[in-house]
């Protein structure tokens, strides 16, 4: 296996860290919708209390500490005065998050598995201060976002429907919104705290207006992404998807650290109905191919042979 780090100007930076395969597959709805967060929460997560997933770091990820500094040397932030902005997708309950608030970042996460987020509410409660409960998110018209449950009455339960519960509540039964959802917090940074945010919901759903609605980045879009394990855990089918919704949350300019795995797919071929991969094998050419020249400048931080 080779570990990997990419770095970019209006574009990325990736580095890799060799992980263990873990289990995740999408699966459809019935109402059409796709499912990417079930197989993670009933296969990953689905562990005895106090132990974690084995893609789970127990430390701040060393590649992050290594090349923090370069990754976002001469930045400067949207709005003057402000910290840089730092997107965390598939976050789980990383300890990085809390290491960039306390390096002078503001950071947001997203992440589809509500026991990841408790665990990590309860693991980092002595630094992450506020972060307590969560505020449904609702859509709004033309693609906006505004924080509240939306509501649609009706007398029968009609069919499953992605991102809603069926009860009787205060306006009555239907549907009520319960996902996505936003938790805030802060983090003690010497004299002053910075925001940790973290979505509650699907990465592939996020939007500039979602995450302006629903946390400190109010044009929607980051300074820096960190994508430490991501892109490896989405199949091959779904990457310029992904690639195209991360591209959309990232401000002219800005930067991605990517943590990338290149080994032999052949001798864990991918299949659809099999829980592992992932890890998926990204090589050095996936990446150039999802950030092409003239969009993105890649750069090869470390290449590692394990």
């Amino acid at each position: 296996a080779a570990l990997f780090g990419f770095v970019g100007a209006a574009g990325a930076v990736a580095l890799a860290l060799l992980q263990p395969p873990v289990q995740c597959y999408f699966e459809e709805n019935p109402d059409g919708s796709t499912d990417r967060i079930k197989r993670w929460a009933t296969r990953s997560w689905a562990i005895p209390a106090g132990q974690a997933p084995r893609f789970h770091l127990k430390a701040v990820n060393p590649m992050l500490e290594k090349h923090l500094a370069r990754w976002s040397k001469g930045m400067s932030p949207a709005e003057e005065g402000s910290a840089l902005s730092v997107l965390v997708p598939l976050c789980g309950k990383t300890f990085d998050m809390p290491f960039l608030c306390e390096n002078g970042y503001g950071v947001v996460g997203v992440e589809g598995v509500p026991r990841a987020i408790m665990e990590f509410r309860a693991e980092h409660r002595m630094r992450v201060k506020g972060f307590k409960s969560r505020d449904i998110l609702s859509p709004g018209e033309k693609g906006s976002w505004e924080k509240g449950v939306s509501f649609g009455p009706s007398d029968q339960f009609a069919g499953s429907r992605f991102g809603q519960v069926f009860k009787k509540g205060e306006q009555g039964i239907g549907y009520y919104r319960d996902k996505p959802a936003v938790w805030s917090g802060k983090v003690n940074a010497g004299k002053k705290s910075l925001p940790l945010h973290v979505i509650e919901g699907d990465m592939f759903d996020v939007t500039p207006q979602m995450i302006s609605a629903a946390t400190f980045v109010k044009d929607g879009r980051f300074d820096l992404a960190f994508d430490r394990g991501s892109l490896v855990a989405i199949p091959p089918e779904s990457r310029e998807q992904y690639v195209s919704t991360l591209s959309q949350l990232i401000r002219p300019g800005g930067r991605i650290l990517l943590v990338a795995l290149d080994y032999d797919q052949e001798k864990v071929p991918y299949n659809s109905k099999r829980n592992a991969p992932p890890p998926f094998s990204v090589t050095g050419e996936h990446v150039r191919a999802l950030f092409p020249a003239g969009s993105w400048c890649v750069e090869v931080l470390e290449d590692h042979v394990e």
